[in-house]
């Protein structure tokens, strides 16, 4: 099999055990297809560093349930410097990406609300996206929350 392959069949399953709440198998999933979407990146990194940001994503979302709030910010970290190399890289394609993930820092994390400014720029540098409207209500509510 494919290293590919794996690595989807790993992050799929983890996908599965995270949803049944198995957060200890979920957990050596992810880290098993982490670890394979990382050694695949080496020649391809454009092509799996989204999949290596929802892995961070995802394992981050799981330590934050298991009330681990270093590792999960650590892993929010990591996920969110993907998707600004990504989002630098091609703005129209992952600037939604990176502005989902700064606006799930601040409301998971309860990260600074500054960081929705950045959210908001990521998303002003799209052209057309469908996801877009929606994103920015999310953000200016958020404004709105905190500041009010």
């Amino acid at each position: 099999m494919k290293l590919h392959d794996r690595a989807i069949i790993l992050n799929e399953l983890a996908n599965s055990y995270a949803m049944k709440m198995q957060y200890s198998k979920a957990i050596e999933r992810y880290k098993e297809a982490l670890a394979l979407y990382i050694e695949l990146a080496k020649t391809k990194p454009i092509e799996y560093g989204l999949p290596i940001a929802h892995v961070f994503s995802n394992l981050s979302i799981i330590y934050l349930h298991l009330q681990k709030y270093d590792e999960s910010d650590e892993l929010h970290q990591n996920a969110l410097k993907m998707h600004r190399v990504l989002s630098k890289y091609n703005p129209n394609r992952y600037a939604v990406e990176l502005a989902q993930c700064l606006v799930d820092g601040v409301l998971y994390l309860k990260q600074h609300t500054f960081t929705l400014y950045e959210a908001e720029i990521a998303i002003n540098t799209i052209t057309l996206d469908y996801e877009k409207d929606e994103l920015i209500r999310v953000i200016r509510k958020l404004h709105t929350v905190t500041l009010g």
